[in-house]
């Protein structure tokens, strides 16, 4: 099969699992993960508009320091979870629904079907929650004024974008292979948000096995971190991005080894 085809394949896989993604059923609750910091967005606004703002929003960098505690959840409560739900569902999804054989039964490779789905599902995660933190910024700065933080928004807003974008990466090739390698969900997601929730007060030498220590170099601000907590060096980002595809790479290797010699039992599930 030449190079062509195959990168034809991949497109294909692609546009459906896009359309998939964003526009069929399972679309819901992405967008309900989504919208989750949103919500508080808007009730700040509209209580305060009713209030007033408070005394530490009315400076200069108020819309900057209200921004980042949101950006907190946003990346380590609504990627991580909106992930755990895009990625491990591209092929435990497929056999829940017992339509992963439809694309068994098509000449295409199997490591075609895997870069196919996995690009859908980052391109659709960076779109539902980089648009997501894109719409928080905007009416936080829209409604508090910008200039803050030393950077101009615009600057600040491709930045905070850029880094959701790498944590769907990051997040999602992690979730793409525990789907595809694990029977049960719940309990590994679970297991990895206790991981990275506890990085804050992991040794150096185990910070660096999670994501969010790779993220933390990337953002404009130093990460929020509670009274007690072990400090190790961010990784910068010249290594923090080549990292984050490396790992990609690594993780799309083994799951299409996976899925060579998977085999399709709809009565197990």
């Amino acid at each position: 099969m030449t190079r062509g085809i195959q990168w034809a394949h991949i497109r294909g896989v692609l546009r459906l699992e896009l359309r998939k993604s964003l526009l069929g059923r399972r679309a819901v609750p992405i967008y309900a993960i989504g919208l989750l910091p949103v919500i508080p967005v808007v009730l700040f606004v509209l209580i305060s508009s009713a209030l007033g703002v408070p005394t530490e929003f009315q400076d200069a960098g108020g819309a900057f320091l209200f921004f980042v505690a949101l950006y907190e959840f946003i990346l380590r409560f609504v990627v991580y979870f909106g992930c755990v739900w895009v990625f491990m569902n591209l092929f435990r999804g497929e056999v829940i629904d017992r339509s992963l054989h439809y694309y068994f039964l098509t000449p295409i490779r199997r490591e075609a079907l895997v870069v196919g789905k996995y690009v859908a599902g980052w391109l659709c995660s960076t779109i539902v929650f980089g648009g997501s933190t894109l719409l928080c910024f905007l009416i936080v700065y829209g409604y508090l004024g910008g200039g803050a933080g030393g950077s101009p928004p615009t600057v600040l807003l491709l930045q905070f974008v850029g880094v959701v974008a790498l944590a769907c990466l990051g997040y999602g090739a992690v979730f793409l292979v525990v789907g595809l390698y694990l029977r049960s969900l719940v309990l590994p997601a679970l297991i990895i948000f206790l991981w990275e929730l506890a990085n804050p007060f992991l040794p150096s030498a185990l910070k660096k096995l999670s994501v969010i220590f790779y993220l933390q170099g990337l953002r404009p601000l130093p990460p929020l971190g509670g009274p007690v907590q072990i400090i190790a060096e961010p990784v910068s980002v010249w290594i923090a991005i080549p990292g984050f595809v490396l790992f990609t790479a690594a993780t799309l290797v083994a799951a299409a080894l996976r899925i060579r010699s998977m085999e399709i039992a709809y009565g197990a599930d």
